[in-house]
This record gives C-alpha cells, sequence and structure tokens, in this order.
C-alpha cells in the first residue's frame, strides 16, 4: 500500500530463489551491480511522466515512508536507463531461472497466475505460504505486486507419483484460498488445463452452465481448445512425465554432476525461447539466419528432450533427423550464458554427436580434424611447400573433395619459424622469483598460424619483469570437443592435466591467448577429467589481457579510434570487461565494444563447403556491418577464427588485443 500511494506505474517483486539463480546465471549475475547484499526478495517501483521534478518528489516521498521500516535493508534510486534497464530484464527471466533449478524437483506451474485485491495481497501470500508449508514444499515467489498478481510455484517433482498427488491437493487447497480471498485463479495466464477443472467451483453452476452453452452454440463438435475452460479432465491426467522409469544414456563422457543428469540437463530448457531473440547478446547465430524453430537452442532442446524419453536414448541419438538438427549449432556457448536456465547446448551437442558417430562412421573431414595439432606441426615444418600447395587449384580441388573444405575459403598461412621455435632459440630461463614467473599457454593456432601474437605476449610480460615458460605441447582438444571425439579428449586429458599441474602452483598463472583453447581447459577439461589437478589448471587459467587488466601499466599514447569484437566463448564464460579494461589503459585511445554477436567462423565450421555459406550469412548481420561503418578504426579481435573471418570477407587486417598492447609498451629486450 505504501508503495501504491505514489501510484506508481509498476511494483514488481523478485524473491531470494530467484535472485539466487540469478547470481549463478554468467549473463544475469552482470545485471545485478544494483543490487546490495543478499536480500530476501527485491521490489522494483516505477514511476513514468514527463515532469523530473514531480517523479522526484514521488519518490522522496516513498523513500520517507520506507526508510527504517522493519525489512526495508536498502533504498536505490536511478534514472539512468542504462542501469534500470538491466534490472527489468532481470524480472523478465524469472521463469527460466526458475525452471533452470538442477535437479528434478522445479518451480511448477499450476497455481502460479493467482490474483486477489493489492491491498489483501500480504495476507494472501501468507496463507499461501501456510498452504506449501502444510504440503511439505515451499515456492518461489515472482511477479506484479501492484496489481495483486503475483506468480507463486510450489517446488515439486512431477516424476514421483506422491508429488502429482502433492500437485492436486494443494490445487484444491489454492483454489478455497482464493475464493475466501475474492480473487481469481487466472490472474493473466488464462486457465488452460491446469485450472480450467477449477472452474464451475470457483464461479457458481449458473454461470458455469452458461459457459457450456456459449461453447456448444461457438463449436458444436468441440473442434476448439476442447477441455478448456468447460469439460475439463482432471489437472493431472494429462502430464508430459510419465510414472515409468527414465532411462539415462549407458555411459556419458561429460560430467553433469550440477545438473544431476545428462537427462535432468536437457530438462532445464524451460520453453520461454529467450533464444529466438534477433538482436543483442550472441544467442543464437544459427536460428538469427533461418529464423526456424528447429535451429534455435529450444528446437534442439526439445528434439533432445523427445530422444530421453524413448525406451533407448542412445539408439534415438543416432537417428540422423537429432543429428541433422544439431548440425547448424556452431558450439558458440552463448546459450550458456543468455539463457536463463543454464541451457549448455555446446554441451549436449558434443555428447549427442559422441553417441551419434558410435553408430555411424567418420566423414574424412572429422578424421582430419582430429589429427589437426600434429597436421599443423608438419605443414609448419614444411612451410614454404604447405602455404603454395594451399594456393594452387588442384590441390585445393582434392581438400574439398576429399575432406570437404570450401575452395572459396582461404587457408591460413603456416611458418616454419613457428612460435615455439623462436621461443627455444630467443629466450633461455633464468632464476626469478615465483611471483615473477608466468606460464604461457602456447596453443597449436597461435604456434604455427599467429606466432608473431605469442612473441608480442613474450615481450610484453618480459617489459613488466616476468619470465615467461611455455606449457609447451599441450592440445587443450577444442577440436576434439567440438566434434563429439569425446572419448579421445578424455585419454587426452587424464593424461595432460596431471603433468600439466604439476608444473603450476598456487601463485603461477596460466595465460592463453586462444580463448576457445585457454577456455576449454577451464570449462572442458574439469568435465571430462574431474580432479583436483584440472580443478587447479581451470582455477589458474586467465587470458593475457584478463589478467594484465588487474596490473597498473604504462603505455604510449595511441590517439585513435579502437572496436572490439569479442570471441564467443570470452563473452560467454569470462565477459569482455577484462579485455576493455586492459585496452583502455592506453592512453587517448577510444575504444568501443561492439555487439556483433558471433563471427559465423566457429573454427572448422566455416571452412566446410556446406557450410560456407552460412557462415558468410552470420558475419554480414552485424560483425561485417559494423566494421565497416568505423572504417578508420584499429580492429581488435580475440579469437583466430574471427580474426580469418574479418581478413576473408571484411579486406581488414585485425589486431589481437596482445598485438596493440605490446605495440603501446615501451618493450626492453630480455637479457
Amino acid at each position: 500500500e505504501t508503495c501504491l500511494a505514489i501510484q506508481p506505474s509498476a511494483v514488481e517483486l523478485m524473491d531470494e530463489m530467484i535472485l539466487g539463480l540469478a547470481r549463478q546465471n554468467l549473463e544475469l549475475q552482470r545485471r545485478m551491480e544494483l543490487i546490495e547484499g543478499t536480500p530476501a526478495a527485491l521490489f522494483m517501483v516505477e514511476v513514468a511522466g514527463d515532469d523530473p521534478v514531480e517523479l522526484g518528489s514521488k519518490l522522496d516521498k516513498l523513500e520517507r515512508q520506507l526508510r527504517g521500516k522493519p525489512g526495508v535493508t536498502a533504498l536505490v534510486r536511478t534514472f539512468d536507463e542504462t542501469q534500470r534497464e538491466p534490472l527489468w530484464r532481470l524480472r523478465e527471466s524469472g521463469l527460466p531461472l526458475l525452471m533452470g533449478l538442477p535437479g528434478d524437483r522445479k518451480p511448477v506451474t499450476f497455481v502460479e497466475d493467482t490474483a486477489v485485491s493489492p491491498e489483501r495481497l500480504p495476507g494472501f501470500v501468507a496463507a499461501f505460504q501456510q498452504i506449501m508449508t502444510e504440503h511439505g514444499t515451499h515456492g518461489a515467489i515472482y511477479g506484479h505486486a501492484s496489481v495483486g498478481c503475483l506468480h507463486i510455484r510450489p517446488v515439486l517433482d512431477l516424476h514421483q507419483h506422491s508429488d502429482v498427488l502433492t500437485m492436486r491437493k494443494i490445487s484444491t487447497a489454492v483454489t478455497e484460498l482464493v475464493m475466501q480471498y475474492e480473487g481469481s485463479l487466472s490472474g493473466e495466464h488464462g486457465d488452460g488445463l491446469a485450472r480450467s477443472e477449477w472452474l464451475s467451483k470457483l464461479f457458481g453452476s449458473d454461470i458455469y452452465q452458461a459457459f457450456r452453452q456459449i461453447k456448444q452454440v461457438a463449436d458444436p463438435d468441440g473442434l476448439m481448445n476442447p477441455g478448456k475452460i468447460v469439460d475439463a479432465p482432471p489437472m493431472d491426467q494429462q502430464l508430459r512425465y510419465t510414472q515409468q522409469k527414465r532411462v539415462e544414456l549407458p555411459t556419458v563422457m561429460l560430467d553433469y554432476s550440477k545438473q544431476g543428469s545428462i537427462t535432468q540437463h536437457v530438462e532445464l530448457c524451460s520453453g520461454t525461447g529467450v533464444c529466438r531473440k534477433t538482436s543483442s547478446g550472441t544467442m543464437c547465430p544459427s536460428y538469427r539466419v533461418t529464423m526456424d524453430e528447429a535451429e534455435s537452442t529450444r528446437g534442439r532442446a526439445n528434439v533432445l528432450r523427445l530422444a530421453f524419453q524413448q525406451m533407448s536414448p542412445a539408439e534415438a541419438l543416432g537417428d540422423p533427423a537429432v543429428h541433422d538438427v544439431l548440425d547448424l549449432c556452431l558450439s558458440c556457448k552463448a546459450c550458456k550464458a543468455e539463457c536463463p536456465s543454464n541451457v549448455d547446448m555446446a554441451k549436449l551437442k558434443a555428447e549427442a554427436t559422441h553417441q551419434y558417430f558410435q553408430q555411424h562412421w567418420r566423414p574424412m573431414a572429422h578424421r582430419l580434424q582430429r589429427h589437426l595439432p600434429q597436421l599443423l606441426g608438419w605443414g609448419a615444418w614444411l612451410a614454404p611447400m604447405t602455404n603454395a600447395l594451399s594456393r594452387w587449384r588442384f590441390p585445393r580441388w582434392l581438400m574439398q573433395k576429399w575432406f570437404g573444405i570450401s575452395q572459396q575459403r582461404s587457408l591460413p598461412v603456416l611458418h616454419r619459424q613457428h612460435f615455439r621455435r623462436w621461443f627455444r632459440q630467443r629466450y633461455r630461463h633464468t632464476p626469478k622469483q615465483d611471483d615473477h614467473r608466468v606460464m604461457l599457454f602456447d596453443d597449436c593456432f597461435t604456434t604455427y598460424m599467429e606466432p608473431h601474437i605469442g612473441q608480442a605476449a613474450c615481450k610484453l610480460l618480459n617489459s613488466l619483469g616476468y619470465q615467461v615458460e611455455l606449457a609447451g605441447s599441450f592440445c587443450c582438444g577444442r577440436v576434439l570437443i567440438s566434434q563429439g571425439y569425446l572419448a579421445v579428449a578424455k585419454r587426452l586429458v587424464e593424461k595432460q592435466a596431471p603433468l600439466l599441474a604439476a608444473r603450476l602452483n598456487d601463485d603461477m598463472p596460466l595465460l592463453g591467448l586462444e580463448p576457445s583453447c585457454l577456455l576449454t581447459v577451464t570449462d572442458e577439461w574439469p568435465e571430462l577429467f574431474p580432479g583436483e589437478a584440472t580443478k587447479l589448471i581451470a582455477r589458474q587459467a586467465k587470458l593475457v589481457e584478463q589478467w594484465l587488466s588487474s596490473k597498473n601499466i604504462i603505455y604510449r599514447p595511441l590517439g585513435v579510434q579502437a572496436i572490439v569484437h569479442g570471441h564467443c566463448h570470452q563473452k560467454a564464460l569470462v565477459g569482455m570487461s577484462s579485455t576493455m579494461t586492459a585496452l583502455r589503459q592506453i592512453p587517448q585511445l577510444q575504444v568501443k565494444e561492439l555487439d556483433t554477436g558471433c563471427c559465423g567462423m566457429a573454427g572448422f565450421f566455416g571452412y566446410e563447403t556446406r557450410h560456407f555459406e552460412f557462415s558468410k550469412k552470420i558475419a554480414s548481420q552485424s560483425l561485417l556491418p559494423s566494421v565497416v561503418a568505423h572504417p578508420d578504426a584499429i580492429v581488435i579481435a580475440s579469437g583466430t577464427s574471427c580474426r580469418h573471418q574479418l581478413r576473408d570477407f571484411a579486406t581488414c587486417q585485425p589486431l589481437h588485443p596482445i598485438e596493440l598492447l605490446a605495440q603501446q609498451r615501451e618493450l626492453c629486450e630480455p637479457s
């Protein structure tokens, strides 16, 4: 009532369950900067109008009345749209956040749309909570407090017959409560199959019979929404979950303990369709091109959900139709951050692809990728010949015919004087203090294709007084994981992780230049080989610019503009703020982060003939127009694939962030 007294345009509520889940979401946790502490609930009171003085007066009045009231822990006011909008987006994520609750117990939709007069809402909510307590559960609460419509969802596991019975008991009790408070079972969402059963009781027999007569006249054959509003079946009769024993995959290669199981991971998808957005962020690159539901994260999750409902999920995953639905997923990981339910389709695709190829032959392109690190090493050793062959028509025709590599796509230049060779010849390890030693993850892309980036990193780190040592010939397994070679990747990590961990200590960082490789170590390694070794490595692993961003470094001024395109994995897993902070340490440099989504290259995806045009369409949606719109700016991109895509289609020469930082640093040659 205190909030309503100032005639707000909205009063929205989120409880601690939603706020707690938001803090665990990679994208949403960045929207909670204004929230102080860990409140039990958050009220968002909005006032609207044309007169800022009048609006300020209303908020002054509200603050005076709320300050010091029991339960009010903080009051935060903002007129800044950039601060307000993240909170509204957080509020809109309430349902998918709740459906992303790990395990089988979920906040279930069946009494979530009750509404009563706003002044009676506190007593109603207290009585509602008492009903849930009496039935051995609790619920999530959020919604439109200003109009008395709060969405309260009891937490139940509808795989269990006992909880199905509890759902019905709660529904019966809540119907009685709504009638007591002279409210409505459906304030916003409609009655549907969940509430129509109770309408004869809510409205009385006379009105209910009138409903039936209207339905009979308008739809004599009962074709339109049968069972809705009138003549409804029992609300627990047509549930999606059956009471049969759930069948899991016989073996999975990745760790799903945080979700409970791979089936529970698939069921995180709430169906709200945030993945169908067409502006801002990255999710979902393939859907933005095709606008086809099957190419959205939700569409793929539904296909996998159906596969897991079969008696033999492993056999169902061997169906080519399932494999085809996953084909255009770029494994960008944007859904892992931008989906409020935390659906990680890249992980699910890798697992499903592994299962599929347990039953089918691998194409030659996959076999090529399996051995890519070794092939790059051999190609670099024969670099002059390799580079020449990559430009000749007949070898390119053979590569397209045998391995599906498009002749329209340029191939990277390999270097005989690759990064590891340069490092061995140019650097010598000298005793240093432990806190002045860093380990550089010399990934195969940087090593053989862009050694100058590794050299720039070494020189920059040396100029700051750090002794660099290389991780050595460790492969992150990125390509293996992307193509579902999970058994091979697992053996690779089991062999490499203990060796790498033994060389690290709690103070020695493992720094990486290629986001897809370094973040594979932090994201997939602990799921392929859970244990202390991979935990230590993931804890110590940082992108070089991420690690440098916390240090006070002096650079030469540079009075130009730089535009920054973020790698999908970096945006999803660690964000771009550290890269932007590092670049902004360069005096006079105007740095702008582009909201450009995915570049469309996605490693080998963009090389394939069958994906080449699709890859170009993704790049053409936002990345290429954004670069063209800044013709005089320095283009920064941290990903190898991103830079390759830009060189092919934007005719620019993008830099890795470290290249620009090293260029502006007064470099000191190592002794």
